[in-house]
């Protein structure tokens, strides 16, 4: 889960908003998401007027207009740190993502780098190479962004995230950790690191981890996450209460993924009508989703309905005969059919 994606972009109109987090998404009027540390420190990257101005364009959903003014600004004062700050971001938000990392490596160049102000800089910069599978750069940016402010809680989320992609599970969870140390509500942390506990064999620490999240939590990624990680970690009452207010967190339809998942946590608790009929209902609106197919004939097997199951292990292997499963579908079938 990317950090960016969770952490939602605030400016706010009008006055001289604090270091903006780093992926644009919210609008004018959204809640506050940013960390304490970064509340704490308004003032940061002192803005001009002409930069709260073109903040309000990209609060207001704007970018474009907005990639103009500061353009404009940056040509005029190229030693204005928010400004470029602020167009890196109208530039992600356009998904210029090269014209994104040209301004805030501009702003390097023109004297960012070796301040705690500078930090936001780099975090959005490192995250944006781990975007674009430049991981060992990243890498470095987040670790000189953290180094000018241990205490900027983004960049340390982005930095376990890009050290759990290189690998380094323990250097992830120390993140992790230093993460719920500044932002106790951040809820992505302490997911990450209940699931890095339990790839670990530590079932018992994860299941704190994870639980403690659950009231946190409110992205459908995040939900999503939390729920396989408790049914995964043998709680899959917990499970289901994460999985099913994923399903809610958003209007568009939920993935069958997610729905496949909601299924499975029913199953683990016990009930496997429900998770049958979940499993029937999805293939019925997804009926090329192969993984339904394959949990619903495992749930089949296991209450010996073997002609039922052999039909779903057939559907499986018809949908996806190269999946990681079709070698055990196809001892499965193999095994129902003999029944």
């Amino acid at each position: 889960m990317d950090s960016r994606a969770v952490l939602a972009l605030l400016l706010i109109s009008g006055g001289c908003s604090s270091s903006s987090p780093s992926r644009p998404a919210a609008t004018a009027g959204d809640e506050d998401l940013r960390f304490e540390d970064e509340r704490a420190e308004a003032d940061a990257l002192p803005a001009s007027p002409e930069v709260v101005s073109a903040e309000a364009l990209i609060a207001d959903g704007r970018p474009r207009e907005a990639r103009i003014a500061l353009t404009r600004i940056v040509l005029e004062r190229p030693d204005d740190l928010r400004a470029w700050l602020d167009l890196g971001l109208a530039h992600e938000m356009l998904d210029e993502l090269a014209e994104a990392e040209a301004a805030y490596r501009s702003s390097i160049e023109h004297g960012a780098g070796t301040t705690p102000q500078s930090a936001e800089l780099l975090n959005n910069l490192g995250a944006l190479l781990r975007d674009t599978d430049r991981l060992e750069e990243g890498l470095a940016m987040l670790r000189q962004a953290v180094a000018l402010r241990p205490g900027f809680a983004s960049a340390q989320l982005n930095l376990g995230l890009a050290l759990e992609d290189a690998g380094d599970d323990v250097g992830a969870m120390e993140a992790y950790r230093r993460v719920i140390e500044i932002a106790e509500t951040e809820p992505t942390s302490r997911i990450n690191l209940g699931l890095l506990l339990l790839r670990q064999g530590q079932t018992a620490q994860a299941l704190v981890e994870l639980r403690r999240a659950l009231p946190l939590a409110e992205e459908r990624a995040d939900l999503a996450a939390l729920g396989s990680g408790l049914r995964r970690a043998g709680d899959p009452s917990m499970a289901i209460r994460a999985l099913s207010a994923a399903i809610d967190a958003e209007e568009a339809p939920a993935p069958p993924g997610l729905r496949a998942e909601l299924a499975l946590a029913h199953f683990a608790a016990e009930h496997r009508d429900e998770a049958e009929s979940m499993l029937r209902a999805l293939i019925a609106s997804e009926p090329d989703f192969a993984t339904a197919h394959y949990l619903l004939a495992n749930a089949l097997a296991a209450r010996e309905a073997w002609r039922q199951a052999a039909g779903e292990y057939e559907a499986f292997l018809r949908a996806d005969p190269r999946a990681p499963e079709a070698a055990e579908a196809r001892r499965r079938l193999e095994f129902v059919r003999s029944r």
